[in-house]
């Protein structure tokens, strides 16, 4: 999937009890295998030690308990759990609002209807490239065709869809016809950014990443689309290279952490430190050691070591636990 960047907050993280946003990668296994993956999944991925049904049902009750308002399921590809639609019950029975990250390809009829009947409360779909010729590259082993038919089922079953598109060498000039696209397929929202060096994209790099001097006409592009469907569609992009965004973190963490499918939090994908393990610790525990950690001088020596060799992020699945000063 691709990188989740939260919202810019205007509270503080130590004025809540419990993080505004948990973004959940349910499982590592995926159907496909997309050059820019940031969680390195696929087919054959999953962790051996993710955790089992009634696991996921514990934290998730965790979440209701603690009044997370939103959650999200992503992987991997999160459809593909056994469990998923258990899950999905669970959490909006609970109250807690639910999205789903996925390559569409499992969006049947069946599957969007019990979207809707259970109250999710949208549905992103990445969509990286308006041809099946971009879109194919990007995402081994999916299908463009069968990407769009999903999101079909999802707008016929009234459930809302927001497109995530991943700027790449091949496509990054089609990104006004994909705004177009998600306008014209009935998406709400928008997302975009530039290509993170982490995941999968460390070793395409040479054939995914665009050139830099793309990216002014590429964001100019976004301008003037957010400007044409002003009221129709929001358009987001996200300006910041990987680099800017941790240091902005760094002074600023978002009040969201990252639940790894064997129940480990992460302060954020772009960075291996962990924070906890919610097959042993509360919410409450992680979300006060999530703040300790990010004070942590180790997590601001990566972020510096970074900017001077940026190969380091082939660590970022190599996960360290960390604590405060």
């Amino acid at each position: 999937m691709a990188t989740e960047t939260a919202p810019r907050e205007t509270r503080r993280t130590s004025d809540l009890a419990a993080p505004l946003y948990v973004a959940w990668q349910i499982t590592n296994e995926c159907n496909l295998a997309c050059l820019h993956c940031i969680e390195e999944s696929g087919p054959g991925k999953a962790f051996k030690d993710e955790l089992t049904t009634q696991q996921a049902y514990g934290v998730i009750d965790q979440l209701i308990k603690s009044e997370v308002p939103y959650v999200s399921f992503s992987g991997g590809e999160p459809m593909v759990r056994p469990d998923f639609f258990g899950m999905v019950e669970r959490i909006t029975k609970g109250g807690a609002g639910l999205k789903i990250e996925t390559n569409g390809h499992y969006l049947t009829p069946e599957n969007c209807k019990r979207f809707k009947d259970l109250g999710v409360k949208a549905v992103q779909v990445s969509l990286d490239g308006v041809t099946a010729a971009s879109f194919d590259k990007m995402r081994v082993n999916g299908r463009l065709e069968s990407a769009l038919g999903g999101i079909k089922n999802l707008r016929e079953a009234g459930v809302p869809i927001e497109i995530n598109f991943v700027p790449a060498k091949f496509n990054i000039k089609e990104i006004g016809a994909a705004v177009d696209l998600a306008y014209d397929i009935g998406a709400y929202s928008f997302y975009t950014g530039k290509l993170m060096f982490t995941g999968n994209a460390v070793r395409t790099w040479g054939i995914t990443a665009p050139d830099e001097a793309d990216y002014p006409r590429f964001f100019e592009t976004l301008r003037l689309k957010c400007d044409e469907y002003k009221g129709k569609i929001r358009v987001y992009y996200h300006a910041m290279g990987l680099l800017d965004e941790l240091r902005y973190r760094l002074e600023n963490p978002a009040a969201l952490f990252i639940i790894l499918p064997n129940g480990k939090v992460k302060l954020i994908n772009a960075l291996p430190f962990t924070c906890g393990d919610l097959r042993t610790d509360t919410i409450g525990q992680v979300w006060t050691q999530f703040q300790a950690a990010w004070k942590s001088p180790r997590v601001a020596t990566f972020i510096d070591r970074l900017a001077e060799d940026p190969s380091i992020v082939s660590r970022l699945h190599q996960w360290e636990e960390v604590g405060g000063q």
